[in-house]
């Protein structure tokens, strides 16, 4: 844990106010929600991904889009890749998504790249083909990814319908 030297008083209802610069840098927004626990004698906040609740779920449907389309598949959540299945997985997993990208999913639209999307900042850039918003009870809780290296490769209607599919049901297993 790292030290941000502010500090901060309870007010009568209990609550706190998260300092700007700190919601900026871990892009929180208002209305995100946020998990509670305790770890010690310290008290900790994290943005709630409930993306994470998919969890074979999710990785079984990688699989299953991989072993159809032909392009490596990812889940993510608001912020990471959760899971991945294809020659790309181990590049995936982890992966820091752009805040373009996220921008991008928030606004809940399917989107298809021919040159392809940035998924992460990071020195290693992924190619992302096409994206889907996973959308729960009215709110982007994460995204199914398709990706290659191959720059020769792009996806068709047929591939976007199938990554609809794939995102409208992990939102209903998030909503049930």
């Amino acid at each position: 844990m790292k030290a941000t030297g502010i500090v901060r008083r309870i007010d009568e209802l209990g609550r706190i106010v998260i300092p700007k610069e700190i919601r900026r840098v871990l892009h929180i927004r208002e209305g995100d929600p946020i998990e509670i626990y305790t770890e010690d004698d310290a008290v900790v906040l994290k943005r709630y991904a409930r993306a994470r609740e998919l969890g074979d779920a999710a990785e079984t449907y990688c699989q299953a889009l991989c072993g159809a389309l032909g392009f490596s598949a990812a889940v993510a959540d608001t912020e990471t890749v959760l899971y991945a299945a294809g020659p790309l997985k181990k590049r995936l997993i982890g992966l820091t998504l752009s805040p373009s990208f996220l921008e991008k999913m928030r606004q809940k639209q399917a989107l298809i790249a021919q040159d392809g999307y940035l998924l992460s900042t990071q020195s290693e850039p992924v190619r992302t083909v096409a994206a889907v918003p996973i959308v729960t009870d009215g709110d982007c809780a994460g995204s199914v990814l398709l990706c290659t290296d191959d720059s020769r490769l792009s996806v068709r209607e047929t591939e976007l319908g199938v990554l609809k599919t794939a995102a409208l049901y992990l939102g209903k297993q998030l909503e049930s």
